[in-house]
């Protein structure tokens, strides 16, 4: 099955309950969750009320949990499937990825089949058990732990200061960033860290220490000066219920992987890809953006008239020479602005909408396209317009990584 990709993050269409639906696929999550309105609450009389704990939320997340649901991906289909539907409109993560996903899919999509995961080639392939007759000679074998349904893996980690230790790690498709690390009393970001905004939750944008890390052996394989986020103690219990996962590694890190998942078996294989040595994407320009909704507006569109060559003079435009369209834009928004870095500079707020990045219209620009932009090369110039209320404005700034200016140790 091809997937789309944004920011690595996996999106496939099935078919649920006969509707089409963009799910994330999410090795972290056990419970496929679907973002919906109740259209009839009749439909609820055979559904079981929950509340769900989620990151970021002040308030449990009203949930309905329901059965006797079919999802059809096309070449494997699932009946009688546990669904929840979450109504609250905070969660939303359409506005985050710039591409309308309505679910969340993970364990239950995963369990009953192996799958190689291809970054590269966007290619998620699927395999019968009873028919799996790769050899995988050129790959490295894990045994991973399940925790909740979400596979974990154990990991040799180098800090900057030398030190080592063994760290558990969720496999986490559906986190874009590199590694996660959650404080305890024995582990703290190092002092060759700055404050960054590291992820978002439902109501907020999570925070953290971003620094690197010396080294993660996965195997044979060694990424080294690599980047990471230190999430706190008490962050960082909004991810977990349990006590047994020190981070998790996200999806800039296993895009680099050729991948095989075997839940039955709790098997993962890795072989690195095409981009093993690729640099780490991360944004050099301060600016934490999130599509915030649509507008519709009016577009004069101008009619080409044709020459009259006798007179070699056009007819006068009028009003009828003009056809009148709408067009749907989308409101890309300042959401937060890191500190110390190339925004933090210049006149940029929060709240101000985002028109334009190097003269291109940020309707034409996807959510990738936008964030590789914005990771460019050290010092590269990204003009930027503006609207602040009814104004418009023009600025520009230089890209510069904070992470590039850490000390080694």
């Amino acid at each position: 099955m091809k997937f789309k990709s944004v920011n690595n993050l996996i999106i496939l269409t099935a078919l649920l309950n006969g509707e089409f639906i963009n799910f994330l696929v999410d090795t972290g999550v056990n419970k496929t969750k679907v973002f919906a309105q109740v259209k009839d609450s009749t439909v609820l009389e055979h559904a079981e009320f929950i509340s769900l704990r989620s990151l970021g939320s002040s308030e449990p997340v009203k949930a309905y949990k329901t059965s006797d649901n079919t999802i059809d991906f096309g070449p494997i289909i699932g009946k009688n499937q546990e669904v929840y539907y979450i109504i609250d409109p905070r969660y939303d993560l359409a506005s985050k990825l710039g591409i309308n996903v309505q679910g969340i899919i993970g364990y239950d999509f995963l369990k009953d089949f192996i799958f190689r995961l291809n970054y590269n080639r966007k290619s998620l392939r699927i395999y019968q058990h009873e028919k799996f007759n790769r050899k995988l000679r050129r790959f490295d074998k894990f045994k991973f732990r399940f925790i909740r349904n979400k596979p974990h893996l154990k990991l040799p980690v180098e800090f900057l200061d030398g030190s080592n230790q063994e760290l558990v790690f969720l496999l986490d498709t559906g986190s874009s960033d590199a590694f996660w690390i959650f404080e305890n009393e024995e582990i703290r970001a190092p002092g060759n860290s700055f404050e960054d905004y590291v992820g978002y939750g439902l109501e907020l944008v999570v925070s953290g220490k971003r620094s690197k890390l010396k080294s993660v052996k996965i195997g044979k394989f060694e990424l080294e000066d690599t980047r990471v986020a230190f999430i706190d103690s008490a962050s960082a219990k909004l991810f977990t219920a349990d006590r047994f996962k020190n981070g998790i590694i996200g999806s800039e890190i296993l895009r680099r992987f050729v991948t095989f998942f075997d839940y039955k078996n709790q098997n993962v294989f890795f072989k690195p890809s095409t981009s093993f040595e690729d640099n780490t994407n991360y944004d050099r320009s301060g600016l934490i953006l999130m599509f915030v909704g649509e507008e519709i507006r009016s577009v004069r569109t101008p009619i080409l008239v044709k020459i009259d060559e006798e007179s070699n003079y056009s007819k006068i435009n009028t009003s009828k020479d003009f056809d009148i369209r709408l067009e749907v834009s989308k409101i890309l928004e300042v959401i937060k602005i890191r500190p110390n870095s190339p925004a933090s500079e210049v006149d940029i707020q929060i709240g101000d909408r985002i028109l334009k990045l190097n003269s291109k219209s940020v309707n034409r620009m996807d959510l990738e396209e936008i964030n590789s932009l914005l990771s460019s090369e050290e010092g590269k110039r990204i003009k930027i317009e503006l609207k602040r209320g009814k104004v418009i404005l023009k600025r520009e700034i230089f890209l510069s990584s904070q992470l590039n200016r850490l000390p080694a140790n």
